[in-house]
């Protein structure tokens, strides 16, 4: 039991104490596929959710409000339906490249690694939307380097934890590996579209 006691969001919030001892407890309750459906579509709330305060930044000023809140729904229905797609998508890639390394865990191991992950992430998604909702107002360059390294702490911390959850799920010692292979294969596609584009 952590410092926080039991319960979900304590269980977040305890997860930085020990990511993959977060993930070894989350792997002993063996969820079914609701339950892993259950922790993505959370995931997916926090990231809508974490968007708002940019847009109302960036638009509110300049933008009728029925065009933010055209906005705000059509955000809404791209994150509650067609990301948990993806995620599944990821979630089944990360399973081979896994294997292909070694890894004997099934296939549920690795959504349940990156639905659990993107849970743990999100009091970082929340807090990096509201910085960054006041880096925009401030403007300039100023504020685009501040936003840049928001996003460099962002994608540092995904690769942190998501490498550690990934690593307990799968059985691998080292985490800082895991999260190499992970930076590796997104740098790689991240160059075929751009060489695509």
């Amino acid at each position: 039991m952590g410092f926080l006691g039991s319960g979900f969001l304590p269980e977040i919030v305890n997860a930085y104490g020990g990511l993959r001892a977060s993930m070894r407890k989350q792997l002993d309750k063996n969820p079914g596929e609701e339950g892993l459906l259950a922790l993505l579509m959370f995931g997916c709330f926090v990231i809508f959710l974490s968007f708002l305060p940019r847009l109302f930044a960036t638009d509110l000023s300049q933008t009728p409000d029925q065009s933010i809140a055209a906005g705000i729904i059509m955000w809404f229905f791209v994150v509650m339906f067609f990301l948990p797609l993806l995620m599944y998508g990821i979630a089944w890639i990360s399973h081979f490249i896994a294997k292909a390394f070694g890894a004997e865990t099934s296939n549920k191991n690795a959504r349940h690694a990156l639905f659990w992950g993107l849970c743990v992430l999100s009091p970082v998604l929340i807090t990096k939307a509201m910085l960054a909702s006041v880096f925009i107002q401030i403007g300039g360059d100023l504020g685009q380097n501040m936003l840049n390294a928001l996003n460099i702490i962002l994608a540092l911390a995904i690769l942190r934890i998501w490498g550690a959850m990934l690593s307990e799920a799968k059985g691998f010692r080292s985490e800082w590996r895991v999260s190499g292979v992970i930076l590796v294969v997104i740098a790689g596609i991240s160059l075929i579209i751009n060489l695509g584009a």
